[in-house]
């Protein structure tokens, strides 16, 4: 997968997360709920709407589906570690162009995997056409982690970007997603949970600290 075969060193930026209300006057660049994918769980999905899964494996929950629950216990969401002990990568099929020094925030909604084993993590951003990266990293979330929204802020760059969200792991059960979007600093008011964990964006040049995957 992308963070673990991209050769040379992290540009270290140090993440720094606090808990901060989030911007009260965004406009919504994008969002997806997952709600609409499809009627019922589906292991080792690929069929995303708005996603391409451009690595590994992740599985399609319908809320209850394997006894997990999505936000508001309905609709749809996502296992990032899929069912082959591979754990998956989505890219956005839309690509974004953002304005140079403009701030950017992405908002997801992570639990743990609602299951067993081991503590998880995610990393999400932006990633350009030669892999280049502006991420960050969330976890580890222990397996009966509830629901929260992570925040991440970033200043727009120039070139065409993607988005992307990628499980770290490989024992079949990962962090759950759901309720993903993408604001500008936008005139339309939004509504905001009152507090979210806020980090920022590091650029990753080619590579990151991940640990290997192990198959089940």
């Amino acid at each position: 997968m992308f963070l673990e075969s991209c050769k040379s060193a992290t540009l270290a930026v140090a993440l720094t997360a606090a808990l901060a209300v989030a911007p009260a006057h965004a406009g919504i660049l994008f969002q997806d709920n997952f709600d609409a994918d499809a009627t019922s769980s589906v292991l080792n999905f690929t069929g995303l709407i708005n996603w391409t899964v451009s690595d590994g494996t992740i599985d399609y929950i319908r809320s209850g589906g394997f006894g997990i629950s999505c936000v508001g216990g309905a609709g749809g969401c996502l296992d990032m570690d899929g069912s082959t002990g591979n754990a998956g990568r989505i890219t956005s099929k839309q690509s974004f162009t953002f304005t140079p020094g403009a701030n950017y925030f992405i908002d997801v909604a992570l639990s743990g995997n609602q299951r067993s084993g081991s503590n998880d993590s995610v990393v999400f951003g932006i990633i350009d056409a030669n892999n280049v990266a502006i991420s960050t990293i969330i976890g580890p979330l222990a397996p009966a982690a509830p629901f929260a929204t992570f925040g991440a802020t970033f200043a727009g760059k120039a070139g065409s970007w993607r988005l992307f969200v990628e499980g770290v792991g490989g024992d079949n059960v990962g962090a759950i997603l759901d309720n993903y979007v993408l604001r500008d600093e936008g005139a339309t008011s939004v509504p905001e949970p009152a507090t979210m964990l806020l980090f920022s964006l590091s650029l990753l040049a080619a590579g990151a600290a991940r640990s290997r995957k192990s198959s089940r």
